[in-house]
């Protein structure tokens, strides 16, 4: 994720890139969190088929952690470089 020659502003940048797409891969994990708890209340109350749509919410969470997982990786790559670059003083 380091480049030569990126300056604290070229990382700031980067970091705020991060930071969005990590609010909304956050956003979209609680959005199918809350599909999966919708589809369970319609399993207690005995309407069927929901079985392929409980997949595929569950396997769209499975990919959205995986993301937000490389995001934060990416964050700390950030937040090191950046630290490199500022010489541990980033106050």
């Amino acid at each position: 994720m380091t480049d030569q020659g990126r300056t604290v502003q070229d990382v700031l940048k980067a970091r705020l890139a991060v930071t969005q797409e990590l609010s909304a891969a956050t956003a979209e994990h609680l959005r199918l969190s809350q599909s999966i708890c919708g589809i369970e209340v319609l399993e207690m109350g005995g309407i069927g088929e929901t079985d392929t749509r409980m997949q595929h919410e569950r396997s769209a969470v499975d990919i959205c952690e995986a993301k937000i997982s490389r995001l934060e990786q990416d964050m700390a790559e950030l937040d090191k470089e950046l630290a490199e670059l500022t010489n541990g003083d980033t106050t």
